[in-house]
């Protein structure tokens, strides 16, 4: 049974319940929150790590632990973990959050068949927003732009619990004709989004402070788009399938083949089956070791090094440019 009724993450944010199970013969809990979804954290994690989170921090670690509860299983939190993300995550941008929006009414107006009668109380974490405030901010834009439909705003009303005051929400939230047809084009792979994607092996000490460092802002001061990756956006669902959404909402994607990870060669199968422009990078001494597998060896390929890298960002700004036609 439940014996302690506060997320130790997002300190039951909007009012959302939790419970909280221990884990036999562990000092450590399974919890359950309205708002993180299913996480396990240890009792040091929960004693010394949890409280001295500010918002934001508590925005990001609820947004990624509901991104890793829709695999189906409790994710255990690590201090290196932790770390990790406070250091190199952040939420997805405004125009991300906002996609993620239209993409969950769309998913729960389609599994329904009737309009959202109120957001839920967890959907700040769902499409990676920083509070319940930022997501009505986002429908009356989303609504002004008629990508969603819903009764005006003020036909329900809730509680800001930074004030303690009204908040005025909207109610029988749905899809606009052009937001379906939006949204059947995402589904179909032929919306492009103002972002890239980039597959990768993930917590390797050179690659990843080298994209969050290199890569990904080369990209943005270089084209105006932004890069993601899998940490950077989420939605409820199986994660598979949410991976599969991002690819087919990006403009394009880079493939980093540097660990020959398999997941990323089918990333980029993937993406160059839907036909989005693919980009290929691998660490360069990697490369002229050992290639690449030979159904992408003949590719074009950017190398990277840590020593060059403003080489790198100039032939990687130059290929994307001739690959957008920009």
């Amino acid at each position: 049974m439940s014996d302690a009724p506060i997320c130790p993450v997002c300190q039951n944010a909007e009012g959302g319940s939790c419970q909280r199970f221990p884990i036999h013969n562990m000092d450590a809990s399974t919890f359950q929150c309205d708002v993180c979804g299913q996480y396990e954290a240890s009792g040091l994690i929960e004693l010394t790590r949890f409280p001295s989170l500010n918002s934001m921090q508590r925005a990001l670690l609820s947004h990624r632990l509901r991104m890793k509860s829709s695999r189906g299983e409790p994710f255990r939190t690590t201090p290196e973990w932790l770390d990790d993300l406070f250091s190199n995550g952040s939420l997805p941008s405004p125009a991300l959050q906002a996609a993620n929006l239209a993409r969950f009414a769309g998913d729960d107006v389609t599994r329904s068949g009737e309009p959202i009668a109120l957001l839920p109380i967890g959907i700040h974490a769902i499409i990676g927003a920083p509070n319940r405030n930022t997501v009505i901010r986002l429908t009356k834009e989303l609504v002004e732009r008629q990508v969603l439909t819903a009764d005006p705003l003020g036909t329900a009303v809730s509680t800001d619990p930074a004030t303690g005051h009204p908040r005025q929400e909207f109610t029988n939230i749905s899809l606009t004709l052009d937001g379906w047809e939006r949204y059947e084009a995402e589904k179909r792979g032929q919306f492009e989004g103002k972002y890239g994607f980039i597959a990768m092996q993930f917590n390797d000490p050179e690659l990843d402070p080298f994209v969050e460092d290199v890569v990904k802002p080369a990209v943005k001061e270089g084209i105006g788009y932004d890069l993601v990756d899998m940490r950077n956006v989420t939605q409820a669902g199986v994660i598979d399938n949410i991976m599969r959404t991002q690819i087919r909402d990006a403009a394009f994607v880079i493939v980093d083949l540097t660990h020959d990870n398999p997941g990323a060669y089918w990333e980029a199968g993937y993406a160059e089956g839907l036909g989005k422009p693919v980009l290929y990078i691998c660490e360069e001494t990697k490369f002229e070791e050992a290639r690449t597998h030979f159904d992408t060896n003949h590719c074009t390929t950017v190398t990277w090094s840590r020593d060059n890298a403003d080489n790198f960002r100039q032939a990687l700004i130059a290929t994307l440019r001739r690959s957008l036609n920009l």
